[in-house]
């Protein structure tokens, strides 16, 4: 694990370019190699994308896991890269929305989707939030978790555990924009099923929640890298800020779970190929029995 953490620093002092290409040869090969993921992949985008042939099935998550191979570089610059070097590398659309947000002063609840452009994703939007405060999900590995925890503590003003919801809504009440991906599958905890990339998903009810209670307002962004012949192609990274949830929350909790999930779809479906297929987001099922992806049914 150290000598990991070590390769990943050496890598900051390379062009990221470089990083970039070796990334996504990674991928390739765990493409190939990972053949569980793989599936769990092809089910979720067979689900998403029920009109695309089986090339472009397989194409796509290709795609996919060279992003996920990217990804890990990426990790390695959000942790131990320079302030002053990555905002060379970002720029941001709609930050107006988020300005409009913050100057209210009751806090944001920063909405995205776990992608691959996860960790460089969310040091480049507190370049433009402040005061600004994490929520992360502790890691298996106890040394992988004190690196990654020591690392993401310098993004903004405090990180917090998930399980932690007093923590998050205490920053919340003083105004701070917090970062929040309430798109996995967490089965024991406060949810109900909505309709989520082509299936029923187990939703969680917090954002809603933590929304009512300290009346901040949700505002979507996600993370993008640049394609190549793109007009802002002197940048490397986009971050994309949607227009904020308005008259939300109401007074349903299904109808404003669902809401969160389309604006999570919406974001997934405008960049498909950064996205992280290979989590088993429909592994709860509405009746608590059957096994989606064990069902053979893609």
């Amino acid at each position: 694990m150290w000598l990991l953490f070590g390769v990943l620093k050496f890598f900051t002092w390379l062009p990221l370019n470089w990083s970039l290409a070796l990334g996504s040869y990674i991928g390739w090969l765990i493409y190939h190699l990972a053949g569980s993921r793989r599936r769990i992949a092809q089910i979720n985008l067979r689900q998403a994308f029920p009109d695309y042939t089986d090339a472009q099935i397989k194409q796509l998550n290709q795609s996919c896991f060279r992003s996920l191979g990217r990804s890990i570089f990426e990790t390695g610059y959000a942790w131990f890269g320079k302030t002053r070097k990555l905002k060379k590398y970002c720029t941001i659309e709609g930050q107006h929305y988020l300005n409009t947000a913050i100057k209210k002063g009751k806090g944001v609840i920063l909405l995205t989707g776990h992608f691959t452009t996860l960790d460089i994703g969310a040091r480049m939007i507190g370049f433009y939030a402040a005061p600004y405060n994490g929520v992360y999900k502790k890691a298996h590995n106890p040394l992988f978790n004190a690196m990654m925890v020591y690392c993401r503590e310098l993004y903004g003003d405090e990180l917090i555990e998930n399980k932690n919801v007093r923590a998050v809504i205490r920053g919340l009440k003083k105004g701070h924009a917090t970062w929040f991906a309430p798109d996995q599958d967490f089965a024991t905890q406060d949810i109900v099923f909505t309709p989520y990339l082509g299936g029923m998903a187990s939703t969680l009810t917090a954002t809603t929640k933590m929304a009512k209670i300290t009346g901040a307002t949700v505002v979507p962004f996600y993370p993008v890298r640049i394609k190549k012949h793109s007009a802002d192609r002197k940048y490397l990274y986009k971050i994309v800020v949607m227009p904020p949830l308005e008259n939300f929350p109401s007074d349903d909790i299904n109808r404003d779970s669902a809401r969160i999930n389309h604006s999570i779809e919406a974001m997934v479906y405008a960049n498909p190929t950064e996205y992280g297929w290979m989590h088993k987001r429909f592994k709860t099922t509405p009746d608590r029995k059957n096994n989606f992806y064990s069902l053979g049914k893609f």
